[in-house]
């Protein structure tokens, strides 16, 4: 039975896009990362910054976008300099890698993509506040199941769903409808409850579903990665989450969720990773929540109107602190200018002097010759003189 079922799942896999994308958020760390540490790191690494500009860590380019302010612009590839240097002509002098090959398509567009979805893990990161320190709860050990039957992973393929294993002969499933032809329909999500219990990871990426559809996810006792983005989900679908306590991992980009859908999701003790980017939820009730929860990181996206006054008002206290040190270094470097000013007085004087005294020098070894004139040597008289004087 659990041969056929990988075969079915090996049968899908094979729909995948060549790039490898899928609906889920682009991975900095294992995605992005690494293709930074390859191909830019030489110029753009730990030892050495050209440009001012280093890639090798998220605190790094964190502070490039202190200097290269449109380096990366959330949803913006084609404004975002990191990518518009990747895109130029191989023999333009900005194209980057310099003086390398243009990177393969597929890594240029993860990259794009990334930068579509916010390029979060630097964006935000960059500008959410932390919450002060905490505990971080253990890592929960992966559940064991019984495989899931061939009757329930015939009909959620049949039903344009990819079932993939969690990984190798496993018997938890990872079930994904975001990369089907239509979105998911309440008739799809009835379909998970015969496998409810092997389901580790769901994507409903973009579903039209209803919220009492939701109700069936509360079956789903191992949940721990759910893709609600784009979906027809409200406050009343999010109460079903409330039961999801192994829940780690909840995106709900693009939806109409509101600071009400909020308070369901406050048991969720082991929730770690929470997408409220683009809803109506407000900055105050998020950051409450992820206070309340520890080890939750809550990305509220990088255009959200307080998180842009926080990054504003963070770079204008930078600012003038770098005013502030400049005018201290101003005033320095006056002082430092006025005490060269008074030696340069002070030398100029004596070079004065010395040549006076050069002068007065001068004077004196002229008038020595001229009285030695006066009194020719004896020697130097004419020889007639001599004579005349020799007669008398």
């Amino acid at each position: 039975m659990r041969c056929h079922a990988l075969a079915i799942a090996a049968t899908f896999s094979m729909l995948i896009p060549a790039t490898g994308f899928s609906a889920d958020p682009v991975d900095f760390e294992k995605q992005i990362l690494p293709i930074f540490m390859e191909h830019c790191a030489g110029c753009h690494g730990e030892e050495k910054g050209a440009g001012k500009l280093r890639l090798h860590t998220v605190s790094a380019i964190q502070k490039g976008l202190e200097v290269h302010e449109h380096l990366l612009v959330a949803a913006k590839p084609d404004e975002s300099e990191l990518y518009e240097r990747l895109v130029l002509p191989a023999d333009h002098k900005k194209r980057m890698p310099k003086k390398a090959d243009p990177l393969p398509k597929e890594k240029i567009d993860l990259i794009r993509l990334w930068i579509e979805q916010g390029a979060t893990a630097i964006l935000v990161a960059a500008v959410t506040d932390a919450p002060a320190a905490q505990a971080m709860p253990k890592e929960l050990p992966l559940p064991e199941v019984e495989a899931a039957s061939e009757e329930a992973l015939v009909k959620l393929t049949a039903a344009g769903a990819q079932v993939l294993p969690l990984f190798a002969d496993s018997s938890l499933l990872q079930v994904s409808f975001a990369l089907g032809s239509e979105p998911a329909t309440d008739g799809n999500v009835a379909l998970l409850a015969e496998v409810a219990e092997q389901i580790y990871s769901l994507n409903l990426a973009g579903a039209k579903i209803s919220d009492a559809s939701l109700g069936t996810l509360a079956q789903l006792k191992n949940l721990s990665r759910l893709h609600l983005e784009n979906s027809a989900v409200t406050d009343a679908g999010i109460s079903h989450l409330a039961q999801l306590t192994n829940l780690q991992y909840l995106n709900l980009y693009g939806t109409d969720i509101t600071d009400a859908g909020m308070a369901h999701l406050e048991g969720l003790a082991n929730l770690r990773k929470l997408f409220l980017w683009q809803t109506k939820v407000s900055y105050d009730v998020a950051m409450a929540l992820e206070q309340k929860t520890p080890g939750l990181k809550v990305n509220l996206g990088f255009d959200h109107p307080v998180v842009v006054r926080k990054r504003l008002t963070k770079e204008l206290e930078r600012t003038t602190k770098q005013i502030e040190e400049t005018a201290a270094n101003e005033e320095k470097l006056a002082k430092q200018l006025e005490v060269v000013k008074k030696q340069r007085e002070v030398v100029q004087k004596r070079v004065e002097e010395i040549n006076k005294e050069l002068g007065e020098l001068d004077g004196t070894a002229e008038t020595e010759p001229a009285a030695a004139e006066e009194k020719p040597a004896e020697s130097e008289k004419p020889a007639e003189e001599k004579k005349e004087e020799e007669k008398k």
